[in-house]
């Protein structure tokens, strides 16, 4: 069957803005036929320069995350049948700044990991690591939430990242919330960093990011655990949002 693929492209170095390009592919019978062996289909036969991202193949890295159709996911997670039968639109993630085509700059995701310090800090100078029970209340408010592949379709997703681009976004206050959630972690002034104006009172709840993972994780739900937490901790005057601020 051929198929037809609308696909963006964008090279920073010689285009002087991006234009759309499309591709007819004939994927026989693509039943198992997913949307990376597309792109490697016309790179191979089409055009050789066609830029995009992957590793594992098997949807475990986050390395393929395009906008398919309008919508964030996983390049070789995503069946092309799935899909629809008329033109099918690719496109880099969004509010990221892009390489080439559809290879979007990593080190934007990884500057707003960085702002929540998303490294572990044992409070115990023990060598055996603490445990928390699978079965504990702990565990279970932490949730799916520390599976993040750090795909970036979350980012993409999130309106408040085109308003707001220093908005440190879904994917690094999930990272927050794992680490702040855990007991055995000294968050030291990590519940400041995200109650600041680019921190989690950006968020306005509309579960965009919590629609897209493909993790089926709930950055959502964790932006309002940390919302509770500062409150709990008695740091609302950081809080840029409160009543009777004037601009």
């Amino acid at each position: 069957m051929i198929y037809t693929f609308d696909i963006f492209r964008y090279d920073p170095k010689k285009d002087s803005q991006p234009y759309r390009q499309e591709f007819q592919v004939d994927l026989g019978d693509a039943d198992k036929v997913t949307v990376l062996d597309a792109l490697f289909k016309i790179q191979q036969t089409q055009d050789r320069t066609l830029s995009f991202r992957y590793s594992c193949r098997l949807a475990m890295c986050g390395s393929c995350a395009l906008v398919m159709n309008g919508r964030e996911g996983l390049a070789c997670k995503t069946l092309v049948k799935d899909l629809g039968g008329g033109t099918i639109f690719l496109e880099p993630l969004r509010h990221i700044p892009v390489v080439k085509d559809l290879t979007v700059d990593l080190k934007f995701l990884i500057r707003r990991l960085r702002q929540v310090e998303p490294y572990f800090v044992p409070r115990s100078p023990s060598p055996e690591p603490a445990q928390i029970r699978p079965d504990s209340a702990e565990r279970k408010t932490i949730g799916l939430n520390t599976e993040c592949i750090a795909c970036g379709s979350c980012v993409s997703s999130c309106t408040m990242m085109y308003w707001n681009p220093d908005y440190i976004g879904p994917m690094g206050l999930n990272r927050a919330f794992c680490l702040i959630a855990d007991s055995r972690d000294l968050s030291g002034d990590r519940l400041s960093r995200i109650a600041g104006e680019n921190g989690i009172y950006r968020c306005h709840m509309e579960f965009n990011c919590t629609d897209v993972c493909p993790k089926h994780i709930s950055p959502t739900r964790g932006i309002h655990h940390l919302k509770r937490q500062v409150f709990k901790a008695g740091i609302k005057k950081l809080n840029p949002f409160r009543r009777g601020r004037t601009e």
